[in-house]
């Protein structure tokens, strides 16, 4: 009897787990499409759609073919319906130091750091080859929102593509 107490009580909290499919945040279509530049596909670019009006940003990064799907509550779940100002960006990573700045191995965290460890001062005996901001690698006028030129349009459908040749 108590297993099947405990059966029923287990099937019980996986339905209310699973409710009946509202997530509770506003309804996304998919949004997929590609991004290149000159013909070409861009790979690891960011994608992001800004709403014109009231709504919620979302994001996808290209894949090596210029691909990408828009995130906005959940991976891959695409956009609320809207107009959406585009916006496209692809950083190469500031250069740092090369000698290492991690902790001795043991350690688990800076707060777990032994005492004889001390963070590297300064640069000596590193190689600086580097530094900032990270550098944008498409055009600029694609960076912000009220430069790009790049509009979409998201609809109550299964799937919204959209196409960018920078």
């Amino acid at each position: 009897m108590i297993k099947l107490n405990c059966v029923l009580l287990s099937s019980l909290i996986m339905a209310m787990l699973l409710g009946c499919g509202d997530s509770g945040f506003p309804k996304t279509y998919k949004v997929s499409g590609t991004v290149k530049l000159g013909g070409k596909p861009v790979d690891g670019a960011l994608v992001t759609f800004q709403p014109s009006g009231e709504g919620k940003s979302a994001v996808g990064s290209t894949n090596d073919k210029g691909e990408f799907k828009l995130s906005t509550f959940g991976p891959g779940d695409g956009a609320m319906p809207g107009s959406y100002k585009v916006t496209i960006t692809k950083t190469a990573a500031p250069l740092t130091t090369s000698k290492p700045t991690t902790p001795p191995p043991g350690t688990i965290a800076s707060g777990d750091l032994s005492p004889d460890y001390a963070p590297p001062s300064g640069n000596e005996g590193s190689k600086v080859s580097g530094g900032g901001a990270p550098k944008n690698l498409l055009p600029a006028k694609y960076a912000s929102d009220a430069t790009s030129g790049l509009i979409a349009t998201v609809v109550e459908a299964n799937t919204n593509n959209f196409d960018f040749d920078l």
